[in-house]
């Protein structure tokens, strides 16, 4: 008996265990292929709308899809790098106002002098790297781009396409992982959008009360770096409220950091109270799980924590479930 339970258990494992570690890994290793299937099926609705809804042929639509999809992102590439180019100047005419000589005796420089040299450092070591691999960027975006296209063209026919790879076993199990995570992405989408429409408001309210220069462009600029993972508000407010400090204009820095942490407070609240209501769990658990999730995996645990919310909604559901 213990004979035949291994065999099984061994015929499980040859048979689809082991095909899926290995679609795993592929998927992990070729990730501008993965990120392509993914967006093919997330973008599916568009492109089928334009093929149904407006009859378009099909690889009309998927093109169409695509080009919208490739030039709203390079638009929002040169956005940012306009705004960069257009803010260079005004750093630099700030920071002529910085008294270089006295700010070496100055108490906030000395306290953060070697954490000013190691970003320094670490900056130019990234834009150098990066330089570096752009080759290798251009040739992932020209793979992801072919790859988007016949994603795109395959889910025009059946959305699933790519779960034929799978074994048939496990098949219906990860037609429902697919679908619980889709949900779990626009929810996440929409929560982004949410946050950062509120912390653009309130950004622009307190920019346009303290009088900065472009406040509305400024507080969209921060809400974007704010939406990005592992960045936020204080990225650019911290840097900002220190110069105002070193500039002995006390009362602008103390402002700035007190909207720096009003801003954060403000977006923590309501994003525990989107979670809440999106997953259906109590806003205290969504804090607890987030924390959690923060603390053990790092920040990176960001990225995990949306699905983390789903597991303790199914785990609070059966539960509840066989408590009766």
């Amino acid at each position: 008996m213990n004979i035949v339970s291994f065999q099984i258990n061994k015929k499980d494992i040859i048979s689809y265990w082991m095909p899926i570690g290995i679609i795993g890994l592929i998927l992990f290793i070729a990730y501008p292929l993965t990120l392509s299937i993914l967006c093919g099926y997330l973008l599916f609705p568009t492109s089928n709308f334009f093929h149904k809804k407006l009859r378009l042929p099909i690889i009309v639509s998927v093109l169409l899809t695509e080009v919208i999809i490739l030039s709203s992102f390079l638009l929002f590439v040169y956005f940012i790098f306009q705004s960069l180019v257009t803010l260079i100047p005004l750093l630099h005419e700030h920071l002529l106002y910085l008294p270089f000589d006295d700010l070496q005796k100055h108490p906030i420089f000395l306290m953060f002098e070697d954490k000013f040299q190691e970003l320094l450092n670490t900056i130019l070591n990234n834009l150098l790297v990066n330089l570096t691999h752009l080759p290798t960027y251009v040739f992932e975006v020209l793979l992801f781009s072919i790859g988007l296209f016949f994603s795109l063209y395959e889910s025009t026919k059946n959305r699933l396409w790519f779960l034929i790879y799978f074994p048939v076993k496990t098949r219906e199990f990860f037609h429902k992982v697919v679908m619980k995570s889709s949900e779990v992405v626009n929810s996440f989408l929409g929560v982004e959008v949410k946050l950062l429409l509120i912390t653009f408001i309130l950004l622009s309210i307190g920019f346009s009360v303290l009088g900065l220069h472009n406040p509305i462009k400024n507080a969209f600029l921060i809400s974007l770096v704010d939406s990005i993972p592992f960045l936020g508000t204080g990225i650019i407010l911290i840097p900002m409220s220190i110069y105002f400090f070193l500039l002995d204009a006390k009362l602008f820095g103390s402002i700035i950091l007190l909207l720096y942490i009003f801003v954060q407070l403000t977006r923590h609240i309501v994003d525990n109270l989107l979670w809440s209501a999106s997953m259906q769990i109590k806003a205290v658990h969504v804090f607890f799980l987030s924390a959690a999730a923060v603390l053990i995996f790092g920040f990176v645990g960001i990225l995990f924590s949306p699905f983390i919310y789903l597991i303790a909604n199914k785990w609070g559901g059966s539960m509840k479930t066989s408590s009766r």
